[in-house]
């Protein structure tokens, strides 16, 4: 094996693992979003975008301490 290709190679590895780990992270976020939006609006009965209000959260962290 040439030391360019192995460059190349490790290269795209590194870049593939990179590239799976922001793609875990995004689909971390949106699942978290989407349990938020649905406990909140569906089973809370509360208005769907108060989820993401900062009151919101504020009240929750007050709650919990």
């Amino acid at each position: 094996m040439e030391p360019r290709n192995l460059k190349d190679s490790i290269f795209l590895n590194v870049l593939k693992t990179i590239a799976k780990i922001l793609f875990y992270l995004v689909l971390v976020i949106l699942f978290f979003l989407a349990g938020i939006f649905i406990g909140y609006a569906v089973i809370g009965d509360g208005n769907f975008w108060e989820a993401l209000n900062r009151d919101t959260w504020q009240h929750i962290i007050d709650f919990i301490s």
